[in-house]
């Protein structure tokens, strides 16, 4: 999904809910949402503090494949884990280090 629909339809519900304070889950999820979203939202949004709970990747791997045996989910698997772990690292994880420098 392109970033501008994305960080459109976050504005969308953002003004609809009648709320000023709001936690985003899982975004941005690379530099280009995070581009985005400080060219559209900048003015509107006041991004306090980013919340990163760090867990190994062992341990998420295993939670991912438990989390699998009941899901019904086909890519809760050791290669599909694997893969989202690379992209995890390679699209996300500098988001995570911009909001430390």
């Amino acid at each position: 999904v392109p970033a501008e629909v994305t960080v459109r339809l976050l504005r969308n519900a953002m003004e609809s809910s009648g709320s000023s304070k709001f936690l985003i889950d899982g975004f941005p999820r690379d530099l280009m949402n995070l581009q985005c979203w400080k060219a559209q939202m900048s003015s509107i949004a006041d991004i306090q503090f980013l919340l990163f709970l760090d867990c190994p990747h062992e341990i998420m791997t295993a939670r991912l494949l438990e989390r699998g045996k009941t899901s019904g989910r086909t890519d809760d698997n050791e290669e599909s884990v694997r893969k989202r772990l690379v992209t995890y690292e390679q699209s996300t994880r500098p988001i995570i280090d911009s909001f430390r420098g």
